[in-house]
């Protein structure tokens, strides 16, 4: 489906010559236009106004030239937005991501405390303390291989959304 404009001329003799292919027989002319209100039963095509808008069938007859793809701009547009809101996702989730993994880092970091060394070495909860310690550094190592996934599906949802897109453009035209 493909889009015209009325423009300065609005009478349908005028508008059919500019969507209209010019060696169209009298009756493909007739059924071109009668496709044409088919379509448009909002429109009067004998009372056009300059500015509206008329759907145009994909059916033989019409020039191409003079219309507009009817699904080129709303999917433009959708995949603009799809594309602005998955970055800002990723964009967040890395950013969270980052934080997070500067907060384990600190933490690990702390393990090699004097403090820490001192208790693990204690017969009485070092095995508690090393138990606890081992399990806390494993736990980020999980979280780090999740985080990493999570920013590889935004990015995979991202790429499959806009082929699907893509795919449903080619479909409609």
């Amino acid at each position: 489906m493909r889009t015209f404009v009325v423009g300065e001329e609005t009478k349908l003799k005028a508008v059919s010559e500019k969507l209209l292919h010019a060696n169209l027989s009298h009756v493909r002319s007739e059924a071109a236009l009668k496709a044409l209100q088919e379509v448009n039963p909002h429109a009067d095509l004998n009372k056009l106004a300059r500015g509206t808008v008329l759907f145009v069938p994909d059916t033989p007859g019409f020039k191409i030239s003079t219309t507009s793809s009817a699904t080129e701009g709303p999917l433009a547009a959708l995949q603009e937005l799809l594309d602005k809101a998955l970055g800002l996702a990723l964009e967040e989730t890395a950013s969270g991501n980052s934080a997070r993994a500067a907060d384990q880092d600190q933490t690990v970091k702390a393990f090699d405390d004097g403090a820490v060394k001192k208790a693990i070495s204690d017969p009485a909860i070092g095995p508690q303390v090393r138990e606890s310690v081992n399990a806390v550094r494993k736990s980020f190592e999980a979280d780090r291989e999740l985080a990493a996934r999570a920013e590889k599906n935004i990015a995979d949802v991202g790429k499959a959304a806009i082929a699907k897109l893509n795919e449903l453009g080619k479909t409609l035209g």
